[in-house]
């Protein structure tokens, strides 16, 4: 039987060794009838080309929506089905239950070493909205207390405070972060002496607007001397962008595994400061949250953010999620990030080349990421675009909350000529219904 530091370092990986091919631009205008294999960008031996193999959704679509869903490698399909396997010899059987035990505890102390987090700070949850809700819920609110949140948000970020506001009177802030504007400035023309929490995106979904490291943390100092709690929302951050959660600053971080990690659909995980935690109360609580209970009313909760935690859990996608991050790790971080960063200026480069479309993500290097947003031509629907480009091209995309904006999430399996089949197939797309 494995030994819980075998466990840590299991993985259903392999290393994988080249970089990858450049290719030369082509005309977005003579893509749009003209097929071109994605094969071509690549050589024996290319680090991407054998990733993609691991994700065969790459070889039935031309898949732009990890920042949707994200594709799993097969590798960890396989790790995980070999969990549910193992488990199901005996789930309460002592020679099988301790190693099942010992997978989620694993997997915080690696997600905590992989992505800067304070050991005791990982809270192991089932989505990014799972680790909203907690954060959202922790405080004592009061009517006329405020939470200030962004125009960029997804509705995980938003539903959660419209509840708040309906059942206890909160005030909601609504900043401005389209590209170009100032995080600090803006957070700072909506704090007041009511504000009780900040909650933004660290990469938005609607524009791919990243926050840069170094605004969160002096924003983050700001917070702090009124006691303020600061959250991202990081569904689009690791695996996307550069993320280290101590260098944030922020108090609380919700990720979750299925969309840039590749990881199984069902896990995520919540980031605290340990500082933090008592500050952040629990609203649901049950089986496992706590460290001491003698059912005559005296408990006392888990000194870690696994007290956020409760119930029985699906061991074996945990243990998926870790072999998805191993994966990536294996892959390189670097190379990685390097890579959707030199497509996303492929992108905003063809872009700038083809009137009528238009870049909605920032044109800033320093503050792109994956996800890539385009802006149609005026009268061109996204969501009938989006909805074309899947039935008829097998290209997927996704509209977001600007009506006349088309994401494309750009991960690094993604390739120059796919960028280019799918811009030109936007462009015939709202030629078609001129």
């Amino acid at each position: 039987m494995a030994q819980p530091e075998e466990l840590a370092r299991r993985t259903f990986i392999t290393r994988a060794l080249t970089a990858g091919a450049i290719i030369p631009l082509g005309s977005l205008t003579s893509l749009a009838s003209e097929e071109s294999s994605p094969s071509k960008s690549f050589k024996p031996g290319d680090w991407v080309r054998d990733a993609r193999a691991q994700l065969p959704a790459t070889g039935r679509s031309t898949y732009f929506q990890t920042g949707g869903v994200g594709l799993t490698p097969t590798r960890v399909l396989d790790g995980v089905s070999d969990r549910l396997h193992f488990q199901n010899q005996g789930p309460a059987d002592p020679r099988y239950s301790p190693e099942m035990a010992s997978i989620e505890p694993t997997l915080r102390s690696y997600l905590a070493e992989q992505f800067g987090v304070p050991q005791g700070g990982v809270a192991l949850t089932h989505s990014t909205s799972e680790g909203i809700s907690i954060v959202a819920w922790s405080r004592d609110w009061s009517e006329g207390d405020e939470v200030i949140i962004s125009n960029q948000e997804h509705p995980a970020n938003v539903v959660p405070w419209f509840v708040l506001r309906d059942r206890f009177g909160i005030v909601i802030r609504e900043i401005n972060l389209d590209a170009g504007t100032d995080l600090i400035p803006e957070v700072r023309s909506a704090l007041s002496s009511r504000t009780r929490m900040v909650s933004l995106s660290h990469v938005s979904r609607n524009n791919g607007r990243s926050l840069r490291t170094d605004d969160c943390a002096e924003l983050a100092g700001i917070l702090r001397r009124d006691d303020i709690v600061f959250h991202l929302d990081g569904a689009q951050g690791p695996g996307c962008v550069a993320m280290d959660f101590s260098a944030l600053g922020c108090d609380a971080y919700s990720t979750c595994g299925h969309k840039w990690l590749c990881g199984p659909k069902g896990t995520g995980a919540l980031f605290v400061k340990p500082e933090r935690l008592d500050d952040l109360k629990l609203s649901w609580a049950g089986s496992h949250s706590h460290a001491e209970l003698d059912y005559a009313g005296r408990y006392t909760l888990l000194p870690t953010a696994a007290r956020y935690e409760f119930g029985t859990r699906a061991l074996a996608d945990f243990a998926g999620f870790q072999y998805a991050v191993e994966w990536m790790e294996s892959l390189g971080w670097n190379r990685v990030l390097n890579r959707i960063q030199n497509l996303v200026q492929y992108a905003v480069a063809r872009v700038e080349e083809e009137a009528p479309l238009s870049l909605a993500s920032p044109p800033s290097e320093v503050d792109r990421s994956g996800v890539f947003v385009v802006r149609l031509p005026s009268g061109c629907d996204a969501t009938d675009v989006y909805n074309h480009l899947a039935a008829e091209k097998h290209i997927l995309t996704s509209p977001v909350r600007r009506e006349g904006d088309l994401r494309l999430a750009i991960h690094f399996f993604n390739t120059e000529e796919e960028i280019d089949q799918a811009l030109a197939a936007v462009l015939s797309a709202c030629e078609a219904n001129d």
